[in-house]
């Protein structure tokens, strides 16, 4: 049946009215939008709940204040979200949501004129659920407060199934996430000013306490753009035990990739496209990563504060087992700088650490391997120097290698 959609205020009234005539956790909707330009102050969806429009480009809804802003002065709005509350009743899950064909229009600076200071982030598709797909949607406009550690990273466009702190939120043991052929457009809106600068994570998964052995779990992030992202992350991941990240193409942006949070493994990152970016990718306390059949072609950072994420490739702190092959890593530059392909450094890197049955702690060599990349403009790959007290182990090409800790680094150029 048609609704009004006129103002923001009468969309959200129809919304809610439709929740409660469906029911809350009733068999689902699906709101389907004409073309045409919509204001919403945030459309909050329900379990089996399908958001479509006539294509992005054609569909933009874009996010304003209202009154209820005003009310309860939250730190944080999306465009659409769903989910953030402890549901696990019967048939309270939050599966079979989709969001396709449509522009959102985050509007941080809109939001941050009329709401100030209790405004933090705003972003277009926040979701806590146990399934949903995400496809066709452009989002920009997003921006974020900066200065906190919580008042930096915005998600343009996160979908999870669990999360890392002590809300009683649900962690659901199936997961099944996928997002593909979405645009995530346009710098981090926010102060510029200070050291705590304004980022984002441009697409953002994870599923901490989903149960890999018994529950269904599938996370697939493919055939997305992300663009001109200039001080932020393109793709990452949080608590992933299985994902893959394939057929993107990140173009312009800060890095193509971070994974440091909650000890992210078996992932797959194959055949994406990393374009005119600062850095390639970064993995913090990764296990069974492979990383193939990418190519990376970097540019030197724009201002000093980019200049960590430079490099092809950074494995570091906690990392081992993970597969790097088959990448071509280029520099653009006109001069070379202090760039190299891959970057292996920290704690713990190509080492496997446990308990044994007294109870004392083992470790064993589980090293990172290269084999059959390429590298252009860009300095030696560098394994090290380590501290004493951290030796690192990795295997280049058929060729071991192990470091000591003695502060002596390793470099190669070609496997």
């Amino acid at each position: 049946m048609p609704i009004d959609a006129s103002t923001a205020t009468k969309l959200g009234q129809a919304i809610e009215r439709l929740a409660r005539e469906q029911g809350y956790y009733g068999d689902g909707l699906v709101l389907r939008f004409l073309p045409g330009e919509y204001e919403t102050n945030g459309i909050r969806v329900r379990p089996r709940w399908h958001v479509v429009g006539a294509g992005a480009g054609r569909t933009t809804i874009k996010l304003v204040p209202g009154a209820r802003h005003r009310k309860i002065k939250s730190s944080y709005y999306s465009v659409i979200s769903g989910g953030w509350g402890p549901q696990r009743l019967v048939r309270r899950d939050f599966d079979n949501l989709r969001i396709a064909d449509l522009s959102l229009d985050c509007n941080w600076s809109g939001m941050k004129a009329v709401l100030g200071a209790s405004l933090k982030k705003t972003s277009g598709v926040d979701l806590l659920v146990r399934e949903a797909l995400v496809e066709r949607v452009h989002v920009s406009g997003f921006g974020a407060q900066g200065g906190r550690p919580s008042w930096r990273e915005v998600f343009p466009i996160r979908v999870i199934s669990g999360m890392a702190d002590n809300s009683e939120l649900p962690g659901y043991r199936d997961s099944i996430i996928e997002i593909r052929r979405c645009i995530v457009e346009d710098f981090v809106m926010g102060p510029s000013a200070g050291t705590d600068w304004p980022y984002c994570t441009g697409i953002m998964v994870s599923h901490r306490g989903a149960d890999a052995a018994n529950g269904r779990l599938s996370v697939l992030v493919h055939h997305n753009e992300i663009r001109n992202v200039t001080n932020g992350i393109a793709l990452g991941g949080a608590f992933l035990q299985r994902a893959q990240f394939y057929e993107n193409t990140v173009t312009n942006c800060g890095i193509g990739f971070n994974f440091d949070t909650g000890g992210n493994r078996g992932v797959v990152i194959r055949n994406n496209r990393f374009i005119d970016c600062v850095g390639g990718g970064s993995v913090n306390d990764g296990k069974a990563f492979e990383i193939r059949d990418n190519t990376f072609r970097l540019i030197a950072p724009s201002a000093p504060r980019f200049a960590w994420w430079h490099n092809g490739m950074r494995l570091w702190d906690y990392t081992r087992g993970i597969l790097v092959e088959g990448n071509r890593f280029v520099f653009d530059g006109e001069s070379k700088p202090g760039a190299r392909g891959i970057l292996l450094h920290g704690k713990s890197v190509g080492l496997r650490t446990f308990k044994d049955d007294a109870g004392e702690w083992q470790s064993e060599i589980d090293p990172n391997r290269f084999r059959n990349n390429s590298y252009s403009g860009l300095l030696p790959n560098l394994a090290g120097p380590q501290k004493p007290g951290q030796p690192m182990h990795l295997v280049v090409a058929d060729r071991s290698v192990h470091l000591t800790g003695d502060g002596v680094p390793f470099t190669w150029l070609d496997d």
